[in-house]
């Protein structure tokens, strides 16, 4: 059980680094818009909880369930003060659904509704 529960610690401790990252925008740009260092939403940015069985006795050895393959940026808006973005969330299978997730400023620090 130790292991198990050390290696889901590593899978939220990784995933929350990479929601929490913040974004630079690139040294040169074109001077209309600016280019940022990383994408704002992929598919690693997919809530834990859609991809894991966090049940060590259905899922002992940590695999996936809901393999994620890409996530695109499907349209953006400003709602309630923060950045929203309907993103299509594709799967291994290649069948896809919608999600949406926020940002409190629409480069960084996206988070997917449950």
């Amino acid at each position: 059980m130790k292991d198990f529960a050390k290696r889901v610690a590593a899978l939220r401790a990784h995933h929350e680094e990479l929601l929490s990252r913040k974004n630079e925008p690139m040294e040169w740009g074109n001077g209309i818009y600016e280019k940022w260092k990383n994408p704002v939403v992929t598919a690693a940015h997919i809530p834990l909880e859609w991809k894991y069985d966090f049940n060590e006795q259905d899922n002992p050895y940590l695999m996936q369930r809901i393999m994620c393959n890409a996530a695109l940026n499907s349209g953006a808006l400003k709602w309630n003060g923060k950045y929203v973005l309907v993103v299509r969330v594709e799967g291994a299978d290649r069948k896809s659904f919608f999600a949406v997730a926020e940002s409190p400023n629409g480069v960084d620090n996206f988070r997917f509704w449950e």
